[in-house]
């Protein structure tokens, strides 16, 4: 979640010292590399890389700098394996350039040939880079099943008779290349729980896309008691080819998809439904609906699954509801008590105890923290100087984000309203290659007249993700004067529920850090 985290839960390691399952583990890796015949005018001087962290719910990009020389390294905080890869440009995302395999404490080391193409040639040594020595060299490509999936025409069992043999091609498409490049049953099963996750992701569209059809009609049906096809898409027992899928395999936590997996399960119907319906769409962070919330996922997991006990990415989704509460405990006072009470739901011992361990480093962050050093940091200091003695609150945002934009346009007489304020200073950060553009001027020139609003490129833009740990935009975070980095700070949006709201919601924070 922060970036001194790497630091506290090294230190809880090495104190604990725990016996922890080979795979569970909290530890730093160091990814580093040349690119040979590297040179700015490649275009590219970052590479790149999504990776989450399930035990705090972040989605982030991460990224690595090259120096003039081409060679770069990046430290990771895992706490299991990854099995992702690195991208130049967000054009190239989907090519997996350089994928990778790294575990906590590895030191791996890459050399990255490109020779004129967008796939370069790469070898690899140290860390467990034999292991999967094979494997990183196929460049696998899934069928894009996503999009005949979300698109599907047919009712429920037709679409699992069809997904049931999509998912046995699948499995047909992991054994043919296991024997072509004659894979270790290491690689096979790596393999294997790469294709799952993806596929899960997949599967679980159809489903989504017939819930998004009925609310684009109907908003209110998702909190609505009774509504048949909420209903339907509610009984577990209807996504009967999840249980085909390798769900208590730990290696499927390694896929770069396996966040994207759980997201969609997060939102599946069974999941949701019977609690939006019960409590009218809102959601509540106190210890008993928290509770309930738990056990809802138990039971609906275990009928989804088919299992006689939670699986893998039902305690995930677990351990992520309490997370999501910690916030509003904190302010009561009571998130030890209720965390405490709340993680026997959590059974499987290392995923407990990382999980009590990152809990133990959000509660000794504070409400708030420094910023590291480096360039990116400094480029941030350089903007805090601008306006001395106010809190700064950046925005992220782009011309080719719609909801970015949107929540420009909407906030805009509620930001001119904060002009008048001494305290607090918005200042927006556009991620445009040619600020020169006519729509982005217009744009700018109508929406963000007389703020402050900061053009940056890919570059720039990608080291503000790896320093404040997002991938996505509209994205907002909040400094002090001083230069610490706000957990739960003010949001943009914050300004649609009022301007006295938000000026109340600022007040408390500065109560809280001052």
């Amino acid at each position: 979640m922060k970036k001194q985290i790497i630091t506290i839960l090294l230190a809880l390691v090495a104190v604990t010292g725990l016996a922890q399952e080979v795979f569970f583990h909290t530890d730093s890796a160091l990814i580093r590399g040349r690119i040979a015949d590297y040179s700015a005018s490649m275009g590219f001087q970052m590479l790149s890389a999504q990776i989450d962290d399930l035990f705090m719910d972040e989605h982030q990009v991460v990224s690595a700098e090259i120096r003039e020389d081409g060679t770069f390294e990046k430290r990771l905080l895992l706490h299991h394996p990854v099995y992702n890869w690195f991208f130049t440009s967000t054009e190239n995302i989907g090519k997996k350039q350089v994928p990778f395999y790294v575990c906590p404490g590895d030191t791996l080391d890459i050399t990255i040939s490109f020779n004129g193409k967008d796939i370069p040639d790469c070898k690899y040594s140290g860390g467990h880079a034999d292991d999967v020595a094979r494997l990183l060299q196929v460049r696998t490509e899934y069928l894009d099943t996503y999009g005949q999936c979300i698109s599907f025409i047919g009712d429920i069992p037709e679409y699992n008779h069809w997904a049931d043999s999509v998912y046995s091609a699948r499995l047909d498409e992991v054994e043919k290349c296991a024997t072509e490049h004659a894979f270790t049953p290491f690689e096979h099963q790596l393999m294997l729980c790469d294709v799952s996750a993806n596929f899960g992701v997949s599967y679980l569209a159809y489903f989504g896309q017939m819930k998004t059809k009925l609310t684009q009609s109907d908003p209110s049906a998702e909190y609505m008691a009774g509504n048949a096809v909420m209903e339907r898409l509610s009984q577990a027992n209807q996504y009967e080819v999840l249980r085909r899928l390798p769900n208590d395999d730990p290696l499927m936590m390694a896929s770069m998809y396996y966040p994207l997996y759980m997201n969609k399960l997060q939102f599946a119907a069974p999941l949701r439904y019977p609690l939006m319906v019960k409590r009218g769409g809102l959601t509540d962070d106190n210890k008993e609906e928290v509770e309930v919330d738990l056990g809802h996922f138990k039971t609906q997991g275990r009928k989804m699954f088919d299992a006689d006990h939670d699986m893998l990415p039902i305690q995930f989704l677990q351990l992520q509801r309490i997370n999501e509460a910690i916030g509003t405990w904190m302010d009561e006072g009571k998130a030890e008590e209720n965390y405490n009470a709340l993680l026997p739901y959590i059974s499987h011992p290392q995923i407990k105890e990382i999980g009590l361990q990152c809990f133990q480093e959000m509660m000794s962050t504070g409400a708030a923290y420094p910023l590291p050093e480096g360039p990116a940091a400094d480029f941030v200091r350089e903007i805090l100087a601008m306006f001395p003695s106010r809190y700064i609150v950046l925005d992220f945002w782009a011309m080719w984000c719609a909801p970015c934009k949107k929540e420009i346009m909407d906030t805009k007489d509620f930001r001119l309203r904060l002009r008048e304020r001494s305290d607090l200073k918005f200042v927006f950060l556009a991620n445009e290659n040619s600020p020169e553009r006519k729509d982005y001027q217009d744009f700018v020139r109508t929406n963000l007249d007389g703020e402050h609003n900061i053009t940056i490129d890919d570059n720039r833009f990608r080291q503000m993700q790896d320093l404040f740990g997002f991938n996505a935009i509209p994205f907002n975070v909040t400094l002090t004067p001083d230069g610490r980095i706000v957990q739960d700070g003010l949001l943009l949006r914050g300004g649609e529920a009022g301007y006295d709201l938000f000026i109340e919601v600022l007040e408390d924070m500065k109560a809280r850090l001052e």
